[in-house]
């Protein structure tokens, strides 16, 4: 792809920027992470973690996700509690007692997120079932009108679905080949949101995956990822998976197509 000088180049990645409204925050990706590693909460291994995260900053920078002060300011705190990790603890004079862990602030903090997230996410699901997650036990008769294969649904966080695209677009970065073009080639989100719908309209659900194989190159998968993005944040798609590490499938949501 070619663009007309270095203005024309930031003007169409600017149109592809979208902001991380949907996801829930620093503390919600930190538990992500922490999940994700099968750590203690109470004994995170901060240096790892913290490399873990900026490795999401930067990937998310890289398909232009815009990163939010909130995100950059838990970067540099998660580097401040590292840095402290590594110094010598200091006994007080009177008591002989060590200071405080360094990460002691930040898991409480991050207990206490994690308990309104899924007050907030239980009250939620009272209210509408299947908006935004599948709950163990979900009636799919209520959705598509049929029952299917019975199945033990779990609920999905965006950071899963962060997890398997950058997987996708890693391996799409290895095998991709330079093309030369002299036309510019534009690729725009609504643009992609119709195909998206169009490719999951006549569908009970489809793989996350199979939404890129016309791709073929990384602007295209950026492309098709934010799409994806809006659609589910605008209501016109859900998400599930059977299990944790089962794959992730895209439900069409009928009453919101136009």
């Amino acid at each position: 792809m070619t663009t007309k000088g270095k203005k024309g180049i930031e003007d169409v990645e600017s149109a592809y920027s979208v902001r991380l409204e949907m996801f829930n925050g620093p503390l919600d990706l930190l538990l992500h992470l922490i999940k994700k590693n099968e750590v203690d909460i109470y004994d995170i291994p901060i240096a790892k973690i913290t490399e873990q995260y900026l490795e999401y900053l930067e990937f998310l920078k890289t398909v232009n996700l815009e990163i939010v002060g909130e995100y950059m300011s838990l970067a540099a705190e998660l580097g401040y509690i590292k840095s402290r990790m590594l110094l010598p603890r200091i006994k007080d004079e009177e008591g002989g007692q060590e200071e405080e862990d360094p990460r002691e602030e930040l898991v409480r903090r991050l207990l206490e997120y994690e308990k309104y997230r899924n007050a907030a996410l239980e009250l939620g699901t009272m209210e509408i079932l299947g908006k935004d997650v599948f709950l163990a036990g979900y009636d799919r008769k209520e959705m598509f009108g049929e029952p299917l294969k019975e199945t033990e649904f779990v609920k999905f966080d965006l950071w899963s679905l962060v997890d398997t695209f950058s997987k996708i677009y890693e391996k799409r970065k290895k095998s991709e080949t330079k093309e030369i073009s002299l036309i510019p080639q534009i690729y725009t989100i609504e643009e992609r949101k119709n195909q998206v719908i169009k490719m999951i309209k006549n569908k009970k659900e489809i793989l996350f995956g199979d939404l890129f194989k016309g791709d073929k190159n990384r602007m295209k998968l950026v492309i098709t990822f934010l799409s994806i993005l809006e659609l589910l944040k605008d209501g016109v798609l859900d998400i599930y998976q059977s299990t944790y590490k089962g794959p992730i499938k895209i439900i069409h949501r009928d009453k919101n197509v136009q």
